[in-house]
């Protein structure tokens, strides 16, 4: 059943997401076409185009997931979803699944599209290019070993992976509390002010832990190691502390429990 929600919801929300990136496909068409035809200030109006499209998908996938989220649940869609043969948990979770797949589609599209940009604004192989390519492949080449450099990247991912998640379950807790009773007087701006309090607070816990509970993965000959320091000062080149990451991980799973936990018993559907 979980399957059969998460296609459902993919379909329904794929029409508002997609056409962000049907925008990007036509404006890189333009963009190439123009450079074809050397038409100068079609190029350069189609590049600045691109950049403003990289940048605004974002926005439009955070804009649809909360649109969606609140209006198939707690807007007029609200008592067909609930009363659908599933549990809470199985509605909550094929729509996480599915606001976190879009988020890391626009993640990835805005970051190729800003990178293309530059490469294309640099002529591909100018100088610039040459430069950042040797200052990369040095970067990495001062990592100890090969296992070092695999497990580093697939830690980046990790954490990139977690800070999309804990953004989700801040968004889908916030609009969820706001549609209890309690909450519902203040009308359009609970989930707002739902959300930034859950943020500074996590804020505040983060810099907590990242001070006083120093908790840091380095880079060695045999690959990452875990090691406890007294400041980031003390650690090498390429450590990371994790501890701020793990209480996002922590985090995320209490908020989407809570937000379970409030669709079963406190929710009032408009």
């Amino acid at each position: 059943m979980l399957g059969k929600l998460v296609k459902n919801e993919i379909k329904a929300s794929a029409h508002t997401m997609s056409f962000i990136y049907i925008a990007a496909l036509v404006t890189i068409g333009i963009m190439l076409l123009a450079y074809l035809v050397d038409v100068m200030w079609l190029s350069a109006l189609a590049t600045l185009a691109l950049m403003f499209i990289a940048l605004i998908s974002l926005v439009v996938t955070f804009i649809g997931i909360i649109v969606n989220f609140s209006k198939t649940l707690y807007g007029p869609q609200g008592y067909l979803s609930f009363t659908l043969p599933v549990s809470s948990r199985a509605l909550l979770a094929s729509k996480a699944i599915v606001a976190f797949f879009w988020m890391i589609i626009s993640y990835v599209i805005s970051l190729a599209l800003l990178v293309g940009v530059y490469m294309y604004a640099t002529s591909m192989v100018g100088e610039d290019n040459i430069e950042m390519i040797k200052m990369l492949i040095q970067m990495f080449s001062s990592l100890p070993s090969e296992a070092a450099i695999r497990q580093y990247l697939i830690l980046l991912a990790f954490t990139f992976f977690i800070q999309i998640a804990f953004l989700v379950a801040e968004l889908f807790f916030s609009i969820t509390f706001a549609n209890t009773r309690i909450l519902q007087k203040l009308g359009g701006f609970a989930p707002i002010v739902v959300f930034f309090v859950i943020f500074i607070i996590g804020q505040v816990c983060n810099f907590l832990l990242t001070s006083h509970v120093p908790i840091i993965v380095s880079p060695t000959d045999n690959g990452l190691t875990l090691g406890f320091t007294q400041s980031m000062l003390d650690a090498g080149n390429f450590s990371m502390g994790i501890s701020g990451y793990l209480f996002q991980l922590v985090a995320t799973i209490g908020l989407f429990v809570a937000t379970e936990w409030l669709m079963e018993h406190k929710v009032n559907i408009k």
